[in-house]
């Protein structure tokens, strides 16, 4: 304590504060400093509680990232568990697989595996995928049937229909079947041998007549070179076709230049393709050609009681990454 009448100091009385409060920070600094991270101390961080009804897309990205499956064999073991494997092999006493679960290979001793539960499990798959896929080709077949006559239709490949109705089809590539339509055909004498028969005045000059289609490309194209054709007549007759190439010449295509000879006598120039015919249905005919199509204009001509029809199915054969053959 001061001595009586003594007068203390105030500047050394504020330094005695200043340094009694800095040793008291100096501690509160250094219990600061020990705090583990992530504990429950001073500063430690509060989790904050869910929000009602919070809105599932707001939740982190990866948990709407949907995980496939697993999907591979079960490769039972003898005390009764199972190993998810995608594949195995057995070499000598050891089982190597990859292991589903693990993403690696792995190997065990071939004595610890159930052989008869593992093929028991794997025919019982087997079963189960065949049935899956018998049910999913059903299920396109009767979307793609949904309006076709039962009673009438026709699978000429699997999973492909003949359409019903009246009609000249073509199957392209085996999997694409397409409908022909017919083209007017013209048939035109050689009016230079007209000209030359009344200037001359012998009438034993023979005549040239040109069975011809205007135009040099048919509308139809055909990517095959060894297309099918369907025919479904209107009356379930058996048409007689031939089958023509045609020549490109002036704009039009050519079918065939007929010589007549004054007697009467007809030699036709044409190059015909040769084709099987089949009969794969009741009222239905099936034309397969015995080579294969060269890239050019075709028709089926139907021979008839008069001679030939003026309309034929005309169709084009294109070549491989063409965009078409003149």
């Amino acid at each position: 304590m001061a001595e009586p009448g003594s007068q203390t100091n105030p500047v050394s009385g504020q330094l005695k504060a200043i340094m009694k409060h800095s040793a008291k920070f100096a501690v509160f600094l250094a219990a600061l400093l020990t705090v583990p991270t992530g504990s429950s101390g001073l500063f430690a961080k509060t989790p904050r509680p869910a929000r009602q009804n919070a809105d599932p897309k707001a939740a982190s990205p990866a948990a709407h990232i949907p995980v496939a499956l697993p999907k591979g064999k079960k490769l039972f073991l003898t005390d009764g568990t199972f190993q998810l494997a995608r594949e195995y092999t057995v070499e000598g006493d050891r089982v190597r697989y990859w292991s589903v679960e693990r993403s690696q290979w792995e190997e065990i001793p071939s004595s610890l595996v159930d052989w008869d539960a593992t093929h028991k499990a794997e025919a019982e798959q087997d079963t189960r995928d065949a049935q899956l896929k018998a049910k999913i080709h059903a299920s396109e077949v009767a979307e793609r049937t949904k309006d076709i006559d039962v009673d009438r239709s026709l699978e000429i490949k699997p999973g492909l229909f003949l359409p019903d109705a009246v009609g000249f089809y073509a199957l392209d590539n085996n999997k694409l079947i397409l409908t022909m339509k017919q083209s007017e055909a013209e048939s035109k004498m050689a009016s230079g041998r007209a000209v030359e028969r009344i200037l001359t005045g012998v009438p034993m000059i023979p005549d040239k007549q040109t069975f011809q289609i205007p135009g040099e490309r048919a509308a139809l194209r055909l990517k095959s070179v060894e297309p099918e054709f369907f025919m479904r007549p209107a009356d379930e007759r058996e048409p007689r076709f031939r089958l023509l190439r045609a020549q490109v010449k002036g704009g039009r295509r050519v079918l065939d230049n007929v010589s007549i000879h004054f007697t009467g006598q007809q030699v036709h120039n044409a190059t015909e393709i040769n084709f099987q015919t089949w009969t794969p249905a009741t009222g239905v005919f099936r034309y397969t050609v015995e080579q294969r199509l060269a890239p050019g204009e075709y028709a089926f001509v139907e021979l008839t009681g008069e001679g030939i029809s003026g309309y034929v199915w005309d169709f084009g054969v294109d070549p491989p990454g063409g965009k078409g053959f003149k």
